[in-house]
């Protein structure tokens, strides 16, 4: 039988307990699944997740970190034993119970895991986990810290050596020390004060602004050419870039009232202050057992295209704007998977997938585009985010409509489906991005489900109209939304794949 895990949570709201099942985040906004107040956690501070039948906690890339047992956690998962003591924030605490708590609540909780036992072995970890604790005797612990200190001293040695050998190349303006991102990492830690002096806090809103902002540069886009044009308005690519600038100034005009995050007057249904990420990945989950496949890179979307699992939008009509593909580059393509994430090969004439993406650029709806030109395969991938599934295109259209009617203005669409190879690329620019962590993730927009609606601009009346729409969706079991703050702020929809929420 599976072990009954209990997080006791003390914060200044006061206690509870709370049964973990699959996962939970804690943070101060409405991106975790536990909303403290507590000036001092992040958005998302800290999330704890069962991987069958081990514990394991993560910071999110906190501002103010996440102290397990007293020491600052940072990087890969750490594996969780009963009477564990975490803090977060200012005044957040969390005690983990594992198994029958009555009984285990007596033992001193240090000596579950960190003192030999008589009574009860040590329990084996099915794999190994980077960073947990270790039941070495105190020999072998002292001979591989000492070790441990002569590699670093050595490898410190070599890195101070490389960087004079390369003047300038480690210094910021002042002189000190630059700290590099490590861009191979799978999941990326957030760099500390790289422009000195900021919190990694405030870093992580200039880092967003710059992610949310920069959509899409109008310089960047191509007249898409090559559909029918007697097709419906939402299958109808002809689009020309001069419509879109003019769409998208229709609607960033200016308005006669407050706009912003929260502007005065704003009301927010329960419906989107409810348990929305629960339900999306509940839903995800059902579609990767019933055969789902995340898209791994840009060949494994073109796939999807052709198969028509995932339909493209328009970048532009009277009734919406897409602000998306600002990633899309001139490269090469590339093949990712999990395996072999650090080094990802280029897609050429000797890979399978090669084929596929050739034979979507001999006819992609009527247009013909280059393979070994770099611009061609800018536009393709900047086509390929503007896809999502062919549920969601009715739902967009019905909204947007309602949207136009009532303000004679186009919604503006920030984000649609995503590769899990560009899942990441976000984690290591924009922090509040949904963390990758290997294999098994369920990032939304992998899924073809969900798009984003930009909100900033908008006035309490029309952000209200919104979501008095995406309620009544909501309500209709067709959708699931979130009202997104901050610097990211936008309503998140998730559609359901089949028209039916998830069974909870």
């Amino acid at each position: 039988m599976r072990k009954k895990v209990k997080l006791e949570l003390d914060s200044p709201e006061g206690f509870r307990e709370i049964d973990l099942e699959n996962e939970v985040s804690f943070g101060r906004t409405e991106l975790a699944d536990i909303v403290i107040d507590d000036p001092g956690l992040s958005r998302i501070n800290t999330t704890i997740f069962r991987d069958n039948e081990e514990v394991l906690i993560v910071d999110e890339g906190s501002s103010n970190g996440t102290f397990l047992n007293g020491k600052r956690i940072e990087g890969e998962p750490r594996l969780l034993f009963d009477g564990d003591e975490i803090k977060m924030g200012l005044d957040t605490r969390v005690r983990i119970r594992i198994g029958d708590t009555r009984r285990e609540a007596e033992a001193p909780p240090k000596e579950t895991h960190e003192t030999s036992s008589a009574a009860q072995p040590p329990k084996p970890s099915p794999k190994p986990v980077p960073a947990a604790r270790s039941r070495r005797s105190e020999t072998e612990l002292v001979l591989y810290v000492a070790l441990g200190s002569t590699f670093l001293i050595i490898f410190g040695a070599l890195i101070v050596i490389f960087f004079l050998m390369e003047p300038g190349a480690a210094e910021t303006a002042d002189g000190t020390p630059r700290r590099e991102m490590d861009s191979n990492a799978l999941i990326p830690i957030a760099v500390q004060d790289p422009f000195g002096g900021q919190e990694q806090e405030d870093i992580g809103e200039l880092v967003q602004y710059f992610e949310v902002q920069d959509d899409i540069d109008v310089a960047d886009l191509n007249d898409v050419t090559g559909s029918d044009a007697n097709a419906p308005m939402e299958e109808n690519f002809n689009v020309t870039v001069e419509f879109f600038k003019k769409q998208q100034a229709k609607a960033m005009e200016a308005r006669n009232a407050p706009t912003g995050n929260d502007p005065p007057g704003q009301k927010i249904p329960a419906e989107l202050r409810g348990d929305g990420v629960i339900k999306q990945k509940a839903k995800l989950r059902e579609m990767l057992q019933e055969g789902y496949v995340q898209p791994m890179d840009y060949s494994d979307l073109a796939k999807k295209r052709m198969s028509g699992e995932l339909v493209e939008l328009p970048m532009a009509t009277e009734y919406w704007v897409l602000e998306v593909g600002s990633s899309a580059s001139e490269e090469q393509f590339t093949s990712f998977d999990f395996d072999d994430h650090v080094d990802a090969p280029t897609i050429t004439p000797m890979f399978p997938d090669y084929v596929t993406l050739s034979q979507l650029a001999t006819n992609y709806s009527g247009h013909r585009y280059d393979m070994n030109n770099g611009a061609d395969r800018k536009q393709m991938k900047q086509r390929m985010l503007r896809m999502f599934h062919p549920r969601a295109r009715p739902i967009l259209v019905r909204l947007a409509k309602a949207y136009h009617a009532r303000f004679s203005r186009p919604l503006r669409v920030t984000s649609l489906s995503r590769s899990m190879e560009y899942q990441i690329l976000l984690n290591k620019t924009n922090a509040n991005s949904f963390k990758v962590r290997g294999k098994g993730s369920l990032p939304p927009h992998t899924s073809g489900c969900a798009f984003d609606l930009a909100r900033k601009h908008m006035t309490a009346e029309e952000q209200n109209f919104v979501m008095e729409e995406l309620a009544r969706m909501e309500n209709e079991g067709i959708l699931d939304a979130l009202r997104e703050g901050n610097v990211n702020a936008c309503f998140h929809v998730f559609i359901y794949d089949d028209g039916v929420p998830p069974q909870m």
